[in-house]
């Protein structure tokens, strides 16, 4: 788990999520590294709300721009 500590100090998140799957995926490692391990994966997956309110602000914005360039 320090591994994964020092990489998210250093902003690098992939390889911390990388090596925090690595760790849960080690039958040897004990219950509460495996904890931690769980819950930097939970935390540094993307939020579902946010990505929904991304996706449909860009439905809305194709929708107005085809209705603007359609209508003439």
């Amino acid at each position: 788990m320090e591994r994964v500590r020092a990489l998210l100090e250093g902003g690098d998140h992939a390889a911390a999520r990388a090596e925090a799957r690595a760790l849960l995926a080690d039958a040897e490692v004990p219950e509460p590294e495996r904890a931690s391990a769980q819950a930097v994966v939970d935390g540094l997956a993307p939020d579902r709300g946010a990505v929904a309110a991304g996706i449909a602000g860009v439905v809305a914005a194709v929708a107005i721009t085809l209705w603007t360039v359609l209508r003439g």
